[in-house]
């Protein structure tokens, strides 16, 4: 039998769904919820924005080849005719699309939609677009973690090229870039636009969703959010990955941008990405940004996202727990002998006043506290997750590795800039994860002890 080269028309549909967000955003689960209702289809990325303006373009090209001199049509001021062109192509795409789904209506959730908003606006009046955000700083940590060999993918790559070495400043341009195009969309289309925040989403789904759905005006489905995880969905196409090892909705990664050093991102920058948080209700980055301790919610009216004990993720066999962790640092303190202390004094004479803090991060941080006099409030501070505290103290790992990833963080009172402070050579000493002494000029040493 002869194969037919003319896309089967299917079903055409006047009132798709589109996506628009940054990468790490959440899409892809966002994604699974709305291919699980049983009106909406919606497949992995298929760029359909960018490859409406392209069509738009080779149409212009065509109209306008003999009119010499003439400057080819604003794309933002489309014909008619040019946008009949684009709806009919893409009819005939997803008409198709949505007859093998035996669904009704489509919806897409391409990283690059935003770019193109508006001409989806004139080909589709009656679209509905769903405006995803998430906090940036959680959205860097996530782009870093996606990309640990060198920042590439996920629309990074011009922001990357802009800013050579810093990755959160690359990252921190493309999701600002990204919520200022969405947001001016949003003010301009209000009654096509409906926002939601990927924090609303994980933490209170089924009634995010419920809201969704309701400006879809599509039918509800409770425990869809639940279902989307058993419910089959197409995985050859763009995407994120791990939510193909996920079966449920979480809120583990809300709070994780705590980690990014904001002062990586530049100052003018950091200045637009705070007004943008602003206007999304987050909370906005500032000097204390990397001293949060336990589970962090970033968005303004958020406090602690302590989880109920049955939320809480459970330890795997033979992996440590905080309780395990905090005797295990008792333990090493308590190795320290007179002598020691002595060698502390004088190493660091200027600190023997001082109280430290080890903290150990399970969303419940469970902390200690030493000082060679009274305890006071900390000067300086170990946060770590059991994880990363028993790879270090059993040699496993590096304590600069560590900090560089962001596993462990070190807030410190009186260094905020430093790798190397004093007071975190000190610490890791007292834990027996250095030996080496630092050499000091005869000036400097003498200034210390007085």
């Amino acid at each position: 039998m002869p194969i037919s080269l003319v896309p089967d028309p299917g079903a055409t549909c006047d009132s798709p769904v589109f996506v628009l967000t940054s990468s790490r955003s959440g899409s892809t689960l966002l994604r699974f919820i709305l291919d699980s209702h049983p009106e909406l289809a919606c497949p992995p990325e298929t760029v359909v924005s960018s490859a409406c303006a392209s069509l738009l373009r080779s149409w212009m090209i065509l109209e306008e080849a003999g009119s010499e001199g003439k400057p080819l049509t604003d794309p933002g001021q489309v014909p008619a005719e040019g946008i009949a062109v684009v709806q009919s192509s893409i009819d005939r795409l997803f008409g198709g699309y949505l007859r093998r789904r035996g669904k009704r209506r489509w919806a897409d959730k391409s990283l690059d939609n935003h770019l193109n908003a508006d001409l989806l606006a004139q080909a589709y009046p009656k679209a509905k677009f769903i405006c995803l955000y998430r906090h940036c700083m959680d959205v860097i940590a996530s782009g870093v973690e996606a990309c640990p060999w060198g920042i590439h993918r996920f629309g990074f790559d011009p922001y990357v090229a802009q800013f050579p070495g810093n990755s959160v400043a690359a990252i921190g341009a493309y999701w600002l870039s990204c919520a200022q195009t969405i947001m001016k969309f949003e003010e301009e289309h209000p009654d096509s636009c409906h926002r939601i925040r990927y924090e609303d989403l994980v933490t209170a789904p089924e009634e995010t969703v419920a809201g969704m759905f309701d400006f879809l005006d599509l039918p509800q489905v409770p425990g869809i959010t639940d279902d989307c995880f058993k419910i089959p969905h197409e995985s050859n196409g763009p995407g994120d990955e791990k939510i193909w090892f996920t079966n449920q909705v979480t809120p583990s990664s809300i709070g994780r941008g705590v980690r990014v050093p904001f002062g990586a991102l530049p100052e003018p920058m950091l200045t637009e990405i705070n007004k943008a948080l602003a206007q999304l209700d987050y909370r906005q980055i500032g000097q204390d940004w990397n001293e949060a301790v336990g589970s962090f919610d970033p968005r303004e009216t958020g406090g602690a996202m302590a989880s109920p004990p049955d939320e809480m993720p459970s330890p795997a066999a033979g992996q440590p727990t905080a309780a395990s962790m905090l005797q295990a640092l008792d333990e090493r303190l308590s190795m320290r002998t007179a002598a020691d202390l002595a060698v502390f004094v004088d190493r660091w004479p200027a600190l023997k006043a001082d109280t430290f803090a080890l903290v150990v991060d399970t969303g419940e941080p469970a902390e200690r506290r030493w000082s060679l006099g009274d305890a006071g409030e900390p000067v300086a501070t170990l946060i770590a997750g059991p994880g990363t505290w028993g790879s270090l103290l059993t040699g496993e790992t590096n304590i600069v590795s560590e900090l560089t990833a962001g596993r462990l963080r070190c807030i410190n009172r009186r260094d905020r800039h430093r790798l190397r402070s004093e007071e975190l050579h000190a610490m890791t000493w007292l834990l027996g994860l250095t030996q080496i002494p630092v050499e000091r000029a005869p000036a400097l040493a003498a200034s210390e002890a007085g």
